[in-house]
């Protein structure tokens, strides 16, 4: 009997292991060594391949419905319409930032190169190519399969109950948004332990990633702009 109640326990814990090593796999390669994998030095192929193809091809093995991943359009309330706003704040307070007290931050990026020379060398242009498929790619990631793979693993086979199990994905998801952030500068890390669970938070109360996906493509736009079209004298 024993031995039948801890075949059931590693049943139970099999697809909520599967999907973190998975993504954590996915995330690595990704970071590491996706230049092997990016066709003629751009950004298509690899993150199709590692951060959509491969993710659905997990969550239908776990048999995970696709209507848990986050994927509907956003539910709008009052009370998620002014979490919206207060995120608008939050995103001029960073632009403001970057535009006047983040020169040493951004110089990091630009490696010494003028604007003007990055201008004419259309890096903007292929930053924000790069920069739109990354943010689909990631925030699908953690915000689709993971958030919201992981809550339903947690609350079909370990019987978490929806709040326990929202807390500990988005707890998850934060590391995994820290870890990888790490590598770059430092005020990207501490930045992410922020925004990583609020961008989780607004997913689940809109039971959508669609808002966390905009606003962090926002972010990124207006650290490209910052970083690209702003000259600090």
């Amino acid at each position: 009997m024993p031995k039948q109640d801890q075949t059931i326990s590693a049943k139970m814990a099999a697809p909520f292991c599967i999907l973190l090593i998975v993504i954590l796999l996915t995330q690595v390669i990704g970071v590491y060594v996706s230049n092997s994998f990016l066709a003629s030095g751009g950004f298509k192929g690899y993150w199709i391949l590692s951060r959509l193809v491969l993710p659905f091809l997990v969550v239908f093995l776990l048999a995970i419905p696709l209507k848990h991943l986050y994927f509907s359009k956003p539910v709008i309330t009052r009370e998620n319409l002014i979490m919206m706003a207060v995120f608008t704040g939050l995103l001029l307070c960073l632009f403001i930032y970057l535009q006047f007290f983040a020169a040493d931050y951004l110089s990091h990026y630009r490696h010494g190169r003028s604007v003007e020379a990055l201008r004419e060398a259309g890096k903007f242009d292929r930053f924000l190519i790069f920069t739109a498929s990354t943010i689909i790619g990631w925030e699908i990631l953690h915000r689709g399969f993971l958030l919201g793979g992981g809550q339903y693993c947690l609350t079909k086979h370990y019987k978490l109950n929806p709040t326990a199990a929202a807390i500990i994905m988005t707890v998850i998801v934060c590391i995994f948004e820290v870890l990888f952030h790490i590598k770059k500068p430092i005020y990207e890390a501490i930045g992410m332990i922020v925004a990583s669970p609020l961008l989780s938070y607004l997913t689940i109360k809109t039971r959508s990633l669609w808002p966390a996906l905009t606003f962090h493509l926002l972010i990124e736009l207006a650290f490209g702009f910052s970083a690209f079209y702003y000259s600090f004298y």
